[in-house]
């Protein structure tokens, strides 16, 4: 004589059963005729109608599960039901006779074929809607016939062995093996370094222990009452948000539950998980709520509930934990987080580097990925965007927004910043979001020195849906005051060099000036004298230049000199130095270059020099335009810059005294009576 069914917990006949891998596909329930359905363990499947569950194409439908149900309690073998669409099941009546008005019943899988024109006959006369039902259908697990058949068989064989009083010791092993992973488990969770690692672990050990398909997090963000909500376990990550008020309005509408099962409230509150019931974890921490764990088509067993919240507890209170320690990380390095950014912002030299490091920091301060970095032009009636993040370079460079135009424009136009929950609703913008922004919350500020206008930043796209808040306003004019100091300091070093340069340079050919001249020359002697180097300096002159002004007038002199100039840049090595020694002569400084290997160069520039084509050149006395040279050496021409100067000038002279367009390399004294000496001519 089998036990009386009483004394065994229905919940534990169903728990021993889903042990067995070929009923894991099946949703399971304990019918009584006089009760109904008085326990359930459910899978990916679905019950329907008469059972407790929201039907799978309307709660209307029960013929199915009610004839097996009728059969299976007048007879001992095994019923199979199916019905019109193609989902399968059986039942089975208990096998005890004091126990004969109890059936086993396993359904919410289905055929690989469904029949669609039953499902057109619905949809026409009935009005359902035919498309939810096929996704449904979509999800449920595909059993054909004849595995129901043989999997109906093994049930019905093994059931009497799972109704005995050693269920009782099987199952409080398995209890106690559950209790000891939710200690270790907790133990994982209390010692989690991050907000994703705890709802990872967490994740991980609901989808383990309770066989869960898919599970949804959400959590609080910045703004305590946007709640984002991500799938960690078989759904997308972004599943849009929710609030504080709908998560505490569930809990009040559930009391004394901390796992309710929701049915209607999923699909009106949590439309993104697209599933007909789900179970409601809150995750507490004392009075403060952080946010809740979802179970879509999951119905928490008392047991398995117990071992939940206790999960779900410790994790909230790891997650608290670790919020107020960011928070007071926050609170504590903030100082120190602004003056590190500053002291970045100082080692940049370039303005246009300056801009992009300013957005990016901004960026990274409020977590945003997308922004833009806008400055007034010099009319000061438009803006243009000078930096941007997560945006199209080409097209955002190439854009002008007009001061009062826009957001940014009435940004500018009043000087009052504009942090913004949702752009579609918030009253002073009302717009519709634009789809390359992945959020609908922004913050965006004027950039000023003073009361001078400087600029607009605007910020958007934090992740996981997060909304900019005031804080984050007060944080953001803190950088930029920093960032707006810096920039002043930037643009007065690069004013400073702009005119330090134009103080260096001749304005008739842009070379560097005599001036110049005269200083590099003096730091090379005494960098070439610490160092025991050698360097040349090259003087050159373009022949008859005077003549070649009178007879094709001061422009085409002029113009022919500037291409003197550009034959010797081109000629000159990227290391070189060239000057101008007044408006007819050019110096050049060869660092590290003796005699012989400067005369090389030399030679490149005589022979570009005399490549020049120039109208009216055939004019003067060598029918073209051509150059005459002097090269000094140091330390053997000169010691000094002054006397390396003279001496390179002497051997250029000797080289127009000897007949022009040609090449002279001055000689010490000591070596030739001081005469300079011609190495190269025509």
């Amino acid at each position: 004589m089998l036990p009386e069914i009483s004394t065994i917990n229905p919940v534990d006949v169903l728990d021993s059963l889903r042990a067995y891998s070929f009923i894991a596909p099946y949703s399971l329930a304990l019918y009584s005729q006089a009760e109904g359905i008085i326990a359930k363990n459910l899978s990916a499947g679905q019950l329907c109608g008469i059972c407790g569950m929201t039907a799978t194409c309307g709660t209307g439908c029960n013929l199915p599960l009610e004839d097996a149900l009728r059969e299976a309690l007048s007879r001992s073998v095994p019923i199979i039901c199916r019905c019109p669409l193609g989902l399968l099941g059986f039942a089975i009546r208990l096998p005890e006779p004091t126990q004969s008005d109890r059936c086993l019943l396993a359904w919410g899988v289905r055929t690989s074929s469904i029949n669609l024109f039953y499902l057109e006959s619905m949809s026409r006369d009935d009005g359902v809607k035919p498309f939810p039902i096929l996704d449904r259908l979509g999800s449920m697990p595909v059993v054909e016939l004849e595995d129901v058949h043989e999997t109906a068989d093994r049930v019905h064989r093994l059931l009497p062995s799972h109704l005995t009083s050693n269920l009782h010791n099987e199952l409080l092993e398995t209890t106690v093996s559950r209790l000891n992973s939710v200690v270790g488990i907790s133990t994982q969770l209390d010692r989690g370094k991050t907000l994703d690692e705890v709802v990872s672990l967490l994740s991980e050990s609901f989808g383990i222990l309770f066989d869960c398909q898919q599970i949804a997090v959400a959590l609080s963000g910045h703004d305590r009452e946007a709640f984002a909500i991500k799938g960690t376990w078989g759904l997308p990550a972004d599943l849009g948000q929710t609030s504080g008020v709908v998560l505490h309005r569930l809990i009040a509408e559930h009391p004394g539950e901390r796992s309710p099962q929701l049915l209607s409230e999923t699909g009106k509150f949590f439309q993104t998980l697209d599933a007909p019931s789900a179970t409601f974890l809150p995750l507490m921490a004392g009075t403060e709520l952080l946010g809740c764990v979802l179970l879509p088509n999951i119905e928490l067993q008392p047991r398995d509930a117990l071992l939940a919240e206790i999960l779900a507890g410790r994790a909230a209170s790891r997650l608290l934990q670790l919020k107020n320690e960011a928070n007071h990380y926050a609170d504590t390095s903030l100082p120190a987080r602004l003056i590190a950014m500053t002291n970045a912002m100082l080692d940049i030299e370039t303005t246009a580097e300056l801009y992009t490091h300013i957005l990016s920091t901004a960026a990274s301060l409020l977590g945003a990925t997308t922004g833009s970095l806008m400055l007034l032009d010099e009319s000061g009636h438009s803006l243009k965007i000078v930096s941007s993040l997560g945006l199209n370079e080409q097209i955002s460079k190439s854009l002008l927004i007009k001061t009062g135009e826009g957001i940014a424009g009435k940004v500018a136009a009043t000087g009052v910043p504009i942090v913004v929950n949702d752009i579609e609703t918030d009253s002073r913008v009302a717009t519709t979001n634009r789809t390359r922004y992945r959020t609908k919350s922004f913050i965006c500020t004027p950039f000023r020195h003073g009361k001078r206008l400087i600029g607009v930043l605007s910020l958007t796209d934090k992740p996981g849906n997060d909304i900019f808040t005031e804080n984050d306003l007060q944080l953001l004019t803190l950088l930029l005051g920093q960032a707006v100091m810096v920039l002043e300091r930037a643009e007065s070093m690069q004013q400073a060099e702009s005119l330090t340069h134009l103080s260096a340079v001749d304005p008739a050919t842009n070379l560097y000036n005599r001036s110049f001249l005269d200083k590099r020359v003096a730091e090379e002697v005494n960098r070439s004298q610490r160092q025991n180097l050698q360097f040349t300096v090259v003087m050159v002159e373009l022949d008859h230049l005077n003549l070649y002004a009178s007879i094709c007038g001061a422009a085409a002199a002029t113009a022919a000199t500037k291409k003197t100039v550009a034959a010797i840049l081109r000629s000159a090595r990227q290391m070189d130095v060239v000057c101008s020694f007044n408006s007819e002569t050019f110096c050049i400084i060869l660092p590290g270059t003796a005699r012989p290997d400067a005369l090389p160069v030399a030679k490149r520039i005589r022979t570009a020099c005399a490549r020049l084509r120039a109208p009216g050149a055939d004019a003067l006395p060598s029918g073209k335009l051509s150059a005459s040279i002097g090269l000094a050496a140091f330390p053997a021409d000169g010691a000094t810059s002054q006397a390396l100067l003279d001496a390179a000038k002497d051997a250029l002279y000797q080289a127009k005294a000897g007949g022009r367009d040609r090449i002279v390399l001055h000689e010490s004294a000591a070596n030739t009576g001081g005469e300079p000496r011609q190495v190269f001519s025509k």
